[in-house]
């Protein structure tokens, strides 16, 4: 049952407070009448499922097919009930094994325009009745991902944990899936332990959420989830996926793949001393690149792992991917840090078969015993590539936990943090923002008790308040406006959460308009404003002043504005009315985008990250990328300058076929001598080229910096007769010319120049852009001098400066040859580029309100400056340039 403690001053109690705009309010009695009915229904409690030895899988994957349908339709009636779970119930959702594996994903979800594979029509045909098109497009895209861990390995993970000492406190598990480690859990160490467990996918979070609601589960993408926690134990089975994770932060800019980040991101939540258990691709360990093996090095030591032979996770999560199983422990300032020989990849000897050693991990090099089979080499989907082979008659319950316990004596867990049985729910109200399920964040106000409080530095801290012949703290009246404050911003955020979110929202605008009424009724509208005028006493002129005598001690709450928001307020009447949130939907939450091309999933993928991600396109599709690459098409191009063999990078074809598209030309020429992929850039870029100038569109002039030096050499030994070097430094703009060679021909001071302006100043003049003036001295009869412009010599030379000019502009195109070669070198250096034409129409809104709609001018702007960094907005007044660039940061930060 939701309560909500509305009242904000010792002496005023809104229990029987009458509305001053709605009297009666419909649902008043919701609460007493839903009590008498739930005293006709069984009494369910709110328990967490637990999980001692295995959740029964069916065999085969046409079963857990159904027993996944099962599961959503279970969800789906207690969600519609409104009720928690019952033990049985539980058990049924317990079985959710997610469509990850392959037989699962191929057969249930196909590409658009294909039909289900034969003999799975039926159970296709139920995945559609009970599910909606966003939910399917959610399961969809986790089919990558949703390889959950077998039992075996579970329990033998709580096993060294226990042996390990850990004694509770708050746990972290990311990208949990149905949440097995938290049911996998000692029952003992439940009443201490307080879970925050993140899942992507919607179905299965709110499937995870019906089996632990007195645990932290929340539903969004964990790259992106802000986590306030400092966390005595992380534990799970980070999705495996090449995708790159790219962010803003110093984290996502790393560039690293999707499971090293979540571990990754995990330790550096962890509390010094604290532990992480991560079962992982092998790749994490065994990759050449070992980036994300430093990074997590500078924070953790690994304190030791497991490897598991290939087909470990077959018969729970149908995949045969060697994993690992990883312990790492966060560093605690002054120790000293463990071996990091973990961070490199040693050959395994006598392992070339022709195609090279294989590469692992040194750890495992080191410590073999640490390997549950052989090394070796399989034939996999793009040829050889390594395996671990399980030796005959292994029992993986005994030699995993035999393997584990060589690392309990190594490290011990700290003591815990305290928690309470209402540790989680309280999490809830932990820094973070609102769409991410809470309504506090820095600097937010605070009631706890009665008593108010503010968020600094994430952890509340008392407001200090005067009383009495007090100096410090804000003065009374003040606290108590924002004690009113508070719970009309609580309701007002609980409206738009429940908006979007798509839960029902009606009550919380209740509980809007019963706040807001007793704030008014106490105070006032929220948005009053009190105008002083002042009369200068010199001048006479009137200056005017306002404020908000109700907003302002609400200023350091970042909230301020929107509770300004829902008012509308008259100033000249000065009263004050509700805003549509108080009877409307005013926002949607996003729609899961219903992908059924690659050119839909690139749209989302341009959305998401601003940029081509193709394992992330092939992972919305779920297809391999060579088979995203493919649709694509011409919508995307690998950059040959950026690109490496190991990390390729993708660019869209507006980008590609932009700028200076002969350079790049070039450069797409020789990556195609070595590698074919390139050869359709090449042609799209040949496509692209600008059309050459002819020599008729070009002016040449002395001095263009385009124009060789050795033609101006050229021309000077035709025309006048000298052979004189000509140097041009570009850098600064500057051209000489050599003097010596033109000293005694009449040429330079007669048909060329003058005799006050010979013909190696005027080139130098016509070169440098410059104007020649010449100056007599003048000499007075006190001695002095003066410099008085000669106007007759200076014409004069201006004449055969024009004539040089004149002379050069018609000599530069009669040579055949030379026209060619320097039509072709303009053409190359200044007709080299094409500009870019930004759509930004795959861009979206997610949490905007619902009478927000970007026309297209602002769409394409906004995406000009997210991919291009920077852009000059040169809109007219009127057209939403503020919005705009309010839209962009929303983006961008």
């Amino acid at each position: 049952m939701r309560t909500t403690q509305l009242s904000f001053f010792e002496t005023s109690a809104l229990n029987d407070a009458p509305s001053l705009f709605w009297g009666s309010l419909p649902g008043d009695h919701a609460v007493a009448e839903a009590r008498h009915v739930a005293q006709e229904v069984v009494d369910v409690v709110k328990r967490d499922f637990r999980l001692s030895g295995t959740r029964g899988l069916a065999a085969g994957w046409k079963a857990r097919g159904r027993d996944n349908l099962n599961a959503i339709r279970v969800l789906t009636q207690l969600e519609t009930e409104n009720r928690p779970a019952t033990i049985d119930e539980q058990a049924q959702l317990a079985r959710f094994t997610g469509f990850g594996a392959g037989e699962l994903a191929n057969s249930l979800f196909p590409r658009a325009g294909e039909a289900f594979r034969e003999g799975w029509e039926e159970l296709g045909q139920q995945l559609e009745q009970a599910t909606s098109v966003q939910e399917r497009a959610g399961l969809a895209r986790a089919t990558q991902y949703a390889h959950y861990t077998p039992e075996v390995i579970i329990h033998a993970v709580w096993d060294v944990i226990l042996q390990m000492g850990f004694k509770g406190g708050k746990a972290l598990e990311p990208g949990c899936g149905t949440g097995l480690f938290m049911a996998a859990m000692p029952e003992t160490l439940a009443e201490n332990t307080a879970w925050t467990a993140i899942e992507n996918d919607p179905l299965t979070a709110r499937i995870t959420q019906k089996l632990f609601p007195n645990q932290w589960v929340r539903q969004e993408d964990f790259t992106k989830a802000r986590l306030a926690d400092r966390y005595d134990l992380a534990v799970g089975n980070p999705p495996f996926s090449n995708r790159t994770v790219r962010g803003t932060d110093a984290l996502g800019k790393m560039g690293l793949s999707l499971h090293d980040y979540f571990i990754a991101r995990a330790v550096s939540r962890l509390r010094p001393g604290a532990l992480a258990v991560f079962v992982t691709s092998r790749w994490t360990m065994d990759k050449t690149d070992h980036k994300a093996r430093a990074h997590i090095a500078e924070m953790a030591d690994l304190v030791g792992a497991v490897r598991l032979p290939a087909g470990a996770m077959r018969d729970d999560a149908g995949t045969e991917v060697v994993v690992d199983l990883l312990v790492l422990r966060r560093h605690v300032p002054g120790e000293d840090t463990a071996d990091t020989l973990w961070q490199d990849v040693g050959t395994v000897p006598q392992s070339d078969q022709g195609d090279g050693a294989l590469q692992i991990n040194q750890y495992f090099l080191d410590h073999p015993e640490q390997v549950l089979g052989q090394h070796g080499w399989t034939t996999g989907q793009y040829g050889p590539e390594y395996t671990c082979t399980a030796p005959a008659m292994q029992a993986l319950d005994e030699a995993l936990p035999n393997a584990l316990s060589r690392l309990k004596g190594q490290v011990r867990f700290p003591e815990p943090q305290a928690v309470t049985p209402h540790s989680a729910q309280e999490a809830r109200a932990a820094l973070a923002s609102a769409g991410q399920g809470s309504v506090l964040r820095e600097g937010s106000y605070v009631l706890i008790k009665t008593e108010l409080h503010q968020i600094i530095d994430g952890e509340t801290t008392p407001v200090r308040v005067r009383k009495g012949d007090q100096k410090e703290g804000i003065f009374q009246k003040h606290a108590n406006i924002i004690k009113g404050l508070i719970p009309v911003r609580d309701a007002a955020r609980s409206v738009l959460r429940a908006q979007m979110e798509n839960a029902p929202y009606a009550g919380f605008q209740q509980d809007l308009k019963r706040a807001y009424a007793a704030f008014v009724k106490a105070f006032g509208p929220i948005n009053l404003v009190k105008t002083s005028v002042r009369v200068d006493p010199e001048t006479g002129e009137e200056s005017s002043t306002q404020r908000r005598p109700h907003l302002q001690p609400f200023y350091d709450d970042p909230d301020v504005w929107l509770v300004s928001a829902i008012e509308e307020y008259d100033e000249d009447r000065d009263e004050g009315r509700p805003g549509p949130i108080f009877s409307e939907r005013i926002i949607h939450a996003p729609s899961e985008p219903e992908i059924a091309s690659a050119h839909d999933a690139l749209a989302v993928c341009l959305h998401e990250v601003g940029g081509v991600d193709m394992p992330r396109i092939a992972e919305l599709l779920g297809c391999s990328e060579e088979a995203a690459q493919a649709e694509l098409g011409e919508a995307v191009y690998r950059d040959p300058v950026r690109s490496t063999p190991e990390r390729p990078l993708w660019v869209m074809a507006d980008e590609a076929l932009s700028g200076a598209v002969r350079t790049k030309l070039a450069q797409a020429r020789e990556a195609a001598e070595t590698d074919p992929a390139y050869t359709s850039l090449v042609r799209a870029l040949e496509d692209a080229q600008p059309a050459d100038l002819r020599p008729s569109d070009i002016t040449a002039r002395l001095g263009a910096p385009w124009v060789p030096a050795s033609d101006v050499e050229a021309f000077i030994a035709e025309k006048i007769g000298v052979e004189a070097q000509v140097w041009h430094t570009a850098e600064v703009a500057a051209w000489s010319v050599e003097k010596a060679p033109f000293y005694g021909k009449a040429e330079a001071t007669s048909t060329w120049g003058t005799q006050r302006r010979p013909a190696q100043d005027l080139l130098e003049d016509a070169l440098n852009q410059s104007t020649p003036k010449i100056f007599d001295t003048i000499r007075d009869p006190e001695g002095g001098e003066r410099r008085v412009l000669n106007a007759r010599e200076t014409e004069a030379a201006k004449e055969k400066l024009m004539a040089l000019r004149e002379a050069f502009s018609q000599w530069v195109w009669e040579d055949g040859e030379r026209a060619q070669r320097l039509v072709r070198l303009y053409n190359d250096t200044y007709n080299n580029l094409v500009p870019r034409q930004f759509d930004g129409r795959h861009l979206q809104l997610p949490g905007a309100s619902s009478v927000i709609r970007l026309r297209d001018h602002q769409k394409r702007v906004v995406w000009r400056i997210i991919t291009a960094g920077s852009t000059y907005m040169a809109h007219a007044v009127g057209s939403g340039k503020t919005f705009s660039g309010d839209v962009t940061l929303s983006f961008l930060l």
